[in-house]
């Protein structure tokens, strides 16, 4: 090996290592985290479900309407989490960071699948870099603070070795053809009981295709497809008869929202977290624009050097094909009434960060892109970790305080009622929340603004401050 072939080898390392060091030092302080919000509502579900004796298929097959059918990343996790780690939330975020390196791990194999597809020099770098650019960028469009973020992790995972193994598949011959085309439809079938955005797997496949070389596809590649899309339509029927009307927050529709939404999609893929966003429009613009800038100017910087200097590597198809591939994997959340949330970009930012990690593989560019997507993550990170309320890191924080010192007083009656100055607060607790850290039963906690005449009242005010009220 020349010496130059040996430095650009160096280069690819060295910030394949800096950005597993980066994710790794960003995502260790989520491990103290304790359970908040969704969490609570799953553990509490998933406790009541074991308790009852209810078999592992049942959360495939409910008895009643849910109101999302993502049985595999959330009933049967969370019932692992409660019988498996007894509710330990230090060992269900150790299991989070688990499922977010077997991710960037899928990301890493679809890298090396479409580099060899399309005879890429250095598919190997290009696979390491990917998962790692992967694995430090998502840090912020996956929740580390939050176990229930499991479904995202394990949405990519699936889709990952679903679209690697559709690209493997078209080369290969015999009984390894035959096994991947027979593992789309599977690892498929896998992602969609974990989160309905799959859905959109078999339009991924078509450019996924488009990407590593258009050609009249064999007869292989269209069972496989069809078998894919008829996974697809039975999953969609399934989901008809088990799901309940959703809230209206995730309505589709077209209107002003889909412009808001299409402006949150360009800055969830410059890195740029919700609350900052959050803080730009609701009052504090300055502080929220300066954070805005500080997140999106570096990972603008490490997009354009990794395109703009290996513009070459890629075809025009290739490049077609990138804001195609992103914007199909993002289509449902454009259309939705309010929610618009980073995580929701997991899928789509997948290939253009394969093609980031072709335009620097084997360069002295890697080094400093891998710095400024890590130095963009931290911020985003780091910056969502110290907000106060009304951040969803402070109100974890203020969740957890008030729960503990709930926990050090007697065990309050039932009927509980609960007042409620500030419901966006109190989303971090919930019934939920109350029902599994104070034990006591669920349908006996009532949630409103107001305390009844009667009854014992746990009053919580717009500050946070919590005080019961008793009344004969």
């Amino acid at each position: 090996m020349s010496f130059a072939a040996r430095n650009a080898s160096s280069f690819s390392l060295l910030a394949v290592v800096l950005l597993a060091a980066s994710a790794l030092a960003m995502w260790l302080p989520a491990l103290w985290t304790p359970f908040w919000g969704d969490d609570y509502v799953f553990l509490h579900a998933a406790h009541a479900t074991n308790a009852s004796g209810a078999p592992w298929w049942s959360d495939f097959w409910p008895s009643s309407p849910v109101r999302f059918w993502r049985p595999l990343s959330q009933e049967a996790y969370w019932r692992l989490i409660d019988a498996g780690l007894h509710g330990n939330a230090f060992a269900a975020h150790a299991v989070n960071l688990g499922l977010h390196l077997l991710a960037s791990s899928g990301v890493a194999l679809l890298g090396h699948r479409i580099a060899r597809a399309c005879a890429w020099p250095h598919a190997g770098r290009v696979a390491l870099l990917a998962g790692a650019v992967y694995g430090a960028l998502t840090m912020h469009l996956l929740p580390v603070h939050w176990v229930a973020a499991a479904n995202n992790a394990l949405l990519t995972l699936f889709t990952t070795l679903s679209l690697a193994a559709w690209v493997s598949a078209r080369d290969a011959r015999g009984t390894a053809r035959v096994v991947l085309f027979a593992s789309v439809p599977a690892s498929l079938a896998l992602a969609l009981l974990c989160k309905e955005s799959a859905v959109l797997t078999p339009g991924l496949m078509l450019v996924a295709a488009a990407f590593v070389g258009l050609r009249r596809p064999t007869i292989g590649e269209a069972i496989a497809w069809l078998a894919s899309a008829g996974v697809v339509v039975a999953w969609l029927l399934l989901r008809g008869r088990f799901t309940a009307n959703t809230d209206a927050a995730y309505e589709l529709g077209l209107g002003s929202h889909v412009l808001r939404n299409a402006t949150s999609f360009v800055a969830w893929l410059l890195n740029v977290p919700r609350e900052a966003v959050r803080m730009a429009v609701s009052g504090e613009r300055f502080q929220g624009s300066a954070w805005i800038a500080a997140t999106a100017l570096p990972m603008l910087g490490a997009w354009m050097l990794a395109f703009w200097s290996g513009r070459r590597a890629l075809s025009p198809t290739q490049w077609l094909a990138l804001p195609v591939f992103a914007v199909l994997a993002y289509a449902p959340y454009f259309l939705f009434a309010w929610n618009s949330y980073e995580y929701y970009a997991a899928i789509a930012v997948i290939l253009p960060v394969i093609a980031m990690a072709r335009g620097i593989a084997g360069t002295p560019r890697a080094l400093a892109v891998a710095a400024l997507v890590a130095l963009s993550s931290w911020i985003a990170v780091e910056g969502t970790r110290r907000l106060d309320h009304p951040g969803l890191i402070g109100r974890a924080r203020w969740a957890e305080s008030t729960l503990q010192a709930l926990e050090r007083q007697p065990t309050p009656p039932t009927p509980l009622h609960v007042a409620v100055a500030d419901g966006q607060r109190f989303y971090a607790i919930g019934a939920w929340g109350l029902a599994w850290r104070l034990d006591i039963p669920l349908q006996g906690i009532s949630v409103a603004r107001e305390c009844p005449p009667t009854g014992t009242c746990l009053v919580i005010d717009g500050d946070g401050g919590s005080r019961w009220r008793e009344t004969p």
